[in-house]
């Protein structure tokens, strides 16, 4: 198993740690279940609520499964990039004949890109607080992992949701990843 860690921290280890514990053969069928993606997530996303949560300075993590269905010119499949300014967050990837991760930050009121990076099966990538992240799919089958988050990163941040800590970039300059179709 390849761990690639960009983070600076180990408040997330335990999280990282019980993702690599979860099979599987357990999320397949879950997301074999799904049969679209969340709209504003980009991704179709299983709640994992028989793993036990994990107490963090930062929140509650909570255990998510998630698949990027494959893609095409006419319907690129992402995470959609977004960031979070509070706490880290671990990914988990089990299955990717063709994963691409792309991380950035805001700099000056549009992302600046880190060149992209192509991820495998059994990868652990833990992005970082206030990294702008997404995840591609650009292979044949889809793409499917298990993150951990706190509750209120899938919550898009509005004056209507101000707990939420999800801040989506796709209306900033550059937002979306250079070499995603449009």
């Amino acid at each position: 198993m390849t761990e690639v860690s960009n983070t600076e921290s180990n408040l997330i280890t335990p999280a990282a740690e019980r993702l690599k514990a979860i099979p599987y053969s357990e999320v397949k069928p879950l997301l074999d279940a799904k049969h679209e993606a969340d709209p504003v997530a980009g991704i179709a996303i299983a709640n994992l609520t028989d793993i036990e949560p994990v107490e963090t300075d930062k929140g509650i993590y909570h255990f998510h499964a998630a698949r990027v269905f494959t893609s095409t010119p006419e319907t690129p499949n992402f995470v959609n990039p977004h960031y979070h300014k509070i706490g880290e967050e671990p990914y988990n990837i089990l299955r990717s004949d063709g994963g691409e991760m792309n991380l950035g930050y805001v700099k000056d009121g549009k992302v600046e890109w880190d060149a992209p990076r192509t991820v495998v099966a059994g990868e652990i990538i833990n992005v970082k607080e206030g990294q702008v992240h997404s995840l591609r799919n650009i292979g044949q089958e889809p793409l499917d992992f298990t993150f951990a988050c706190p509750d209120n990163h899938l919550i898009d941040n509005s004056p209507e949701k101000p707990e939420g800590d999800r801040y989506l970039t796709k209306n900033l300059p550059s937002g979306i990843p250079p070499q995603y179709p449009k």
